[in-house]
Order: C-alpha cells, then sequence, then structure tokens
C-alpha cells in the first residue's frame, strides 16, 4: 500500500509539510489514487500522543495525512510523558457516538495503547485524538478536524 505522511497545517485544499517541528517548507496535498484513494488526515491534538495511522510508525506529529484503501484504517495511539490516555481520547471514529471513542485498550498506565478504527470513503477523512493531562484535563470539545491544528509547543 502507498502511503505519503505529511505533517503541517490542514489549510483548505493545501498542506504545510515539514521533516521537523520546526520546517517552514511547504509541499502539495498527497495525491492519493488507485489502491489507495482516501486522503485520511489525523490531527494528534499538541501532540500529546503517539499515533500510528494504517500501520505506519507511531509518531507525535500534530498532523498525519495517509492515502488510505477505502473501508477500515486502524488507528493507535500511546500518551506521551506526563499525559494519558483518558475515557476517550478518539473523535470521529468508528467507536465515537458523539462524545468520543475509548478504543480497545491494552496495556496499563504509561504503556497502554488504545486502538480503533475508521471506515474511509471517498477522497477525503478525517479524525483526532487527544491524551490528557494526567489529571484528566487539556482536551479540547470542539472538532479539531473543523479547525487548524494548533501548533505543537515542542
Amino acid at each position: 500500500m502507498h502511503r505519503v505522511t505529511l505533517i503541517g497545517l490542514v489549510l483548505g485544499l493545501g498542506l504545510g509539510a515539514g521533516c521537523g517541528g520546526s520546517s517552514k517548507s511547504s509541499a502539495p496535498a498527497p495525491s492519493c489514487s488507485g489502491s489507495t484513494p482516501v486522503a485520511l488526515t489525523v490531527q494528534n491534538y499538541l501532540s500529546w500522543c503517539a499515533v500510528s495511522v494504517a500501520g505506519d510508525a507511531a509518531t507525535t506529529n500534530a498532523t498525519q495525512t495517509v492515502c488510505v484503501a477505502d473501508g477500515a484504517v486502524p488507528l493507535t495511539a500511546t500518551a506521551e510523558s506526563g499525559f494519558e490516555l483518558g475515557p476517550a481520547p478518539w473523535h470521529l471514529t468508528d467507536g465515537d457516538h458523539g462524545s468520543g471513542d475509548p478504543g480497545s485498550v491494552t496495556g496499563s498506565g504509561q504503556s497502554a495503547v488504545s486502538a480503533t478504527t475508521i471506515t474511509v470513503s471517498g477522497s477525503t477523512a478525517c479524525a483526532w485524538v487527544c491524551c490528557p493531562f494526567t489529571n484528566g484535563t487539556g482536551c479540547p470539545t470542539s472538532n479539531q478536524c473543523a479547525v487548524a491544528p494548533t501548533p505543537s509547543p515542542y
């Protein structure tokens, strides 16, 4: 499966991308076609989680856009140090019925992993995840796929 991963801000049809947190270079949105026609964007609120999309290596990038096939796409998240998975870190995924999706959690504490899926079709799709502070606070309630992502403080 051909996958393209970009980091940056989703702005209309374009994506700002870079090979590190401080790069200002830009690249066009991925051209997804053939067996991977859907551009799936996963927003990682303030980079508080390590997120894997479609089996790719987990990253703390604030935004990942990956070309995927129509159907169920696996997603996983692990909280970064100082954060936790929380009761329902995923949003706009198959298990989100309005108040978030806990996913299927394995492990405990800092090594806990939440796995879920998003079923995609068409040309674009979006999901978002937030790993709150260890006291359970810090995550937004607004749809992060409807706003430009907040730059990572790191």
